[in-house]
């Protein structure tokens, strides 16, 4: 099955969704992107889009009806304009492009940062966790297109082992379908 597919399976599973957060968004998204919307952030910000995440909120759908956003992981999927819910300092445009300082199988003894230096820059927010915990998208530096986890604290942030979005998201999916409570 597609994504689109599995998305559409999810939703007619019957009775109340078994995943954690999938009471919110209903397994929908909002509508996809078009192009020219996508094209003008990247150029506001001066990055490019991960190529996987791209096609998904152009072609799929970009966040949705829930509280935190749409159909996916945690509370759901945040729409692209709240990119930068992650982020623990004040935004500036200039914050995307600058590369995020992990890379993946890096493994950080802390993680710790100045008052003013942002902890999350080249990264997109994907999902509130909840407890102040996130899964952002790296879209600058040596982990780009790949998943990182954050912390509400100190401690580092890690990489998901997905090797980008599509797999991420597809294995949400797949644990929903599967009919497991948490991701």
């Amino acid at each position: 099955m597609n994504v689109r597919e599995k998305l559409d399976a999810a939703a007619r599973m019957p009775g109340e969704p078994a995943m954690f957060g999938a009471g919110a968004h209903g397994f929908r998204l909002g509508p996809p992107l078009p192009e020219s919307d996508v094209a003008a952030f990247e150029r506001e910000h001066g990055v490019r889009l991960p190529e996987d995440y791209r096609a998904f909120i152009t072609t799929i759908g970009n966040g949705g009806p829930g509280r935190w956003g749409g159909a996916g992981p945690y509370y759901g999927l945040h729409p692209l304009h709240e990119w930068d819910l992650g982020l623990w300092n004040e935004t500036t445009p200039a914050v995307l492009a600058t590369p995020f300082p992990v890379e993946p199988g890096h493994v950080l003894g802390s993680w710790v940062v100045a008052d003013d230096e942002e902890p999350y820059p080249g990264t997109v927010a994907l999902s509130d966790q909840g407890c102040g915990l996130m899964s952002l998208l790296v879209v600058t530096g040596p982990g780009r297109g790949r998943i990182v986890n954050t912390g509400d604290g100190p401690q580092p942030p890690h990489f998901t082992a997905d090797e980008g979005f599509l797999a991420w998201y597809e294995r949400w999916l797949d644990a929903v379908l599967a009919g497991k409570r948490l991701f």
